[in-house]
């Protein structure tokens, strides 16, 4: 199976946006990913400035679709793509 982890690092600016507003709808996205199967975990950083999201059984492209889609897309400083084999 394969597992594709997106590393998201982000700098949100208040003047261009309403964070809660697009929180919300960032979140509507991800558990609509997690309830249609394609996602597999989905971390916070501690800092509260990013996120990691391990997309299952998708290819690369349809994972940089996805991730370009979001609300928070613009505000994400950098954002790396990692494809894995799971081992167990």
């Amino acid at each position: 199976m394969n597992r594709i982890a997106v590393m998201i690092t982000m700098h949100f600016d208040h003047s261009k946006g309403n964070f809660e507003e697009l929180r919300q709808k960032e979140m509507a996205h991800i558990m609509s990913w997690r309830e249609q199967g394609l996602m597999d975990s989905f971390f916070i950083k501690s800092e509260r400035d990013g996120a990691m999201i391990i997309f299952q059984n998708l290819q690369m492209e349809e994972v940089v679709k996805k991730v370009e889609a979001l609300p928070f897309f613009p505000f994400m400083e950098e954002v790396k793509y990692l494809s894995f084999e799971k081992g167990f």
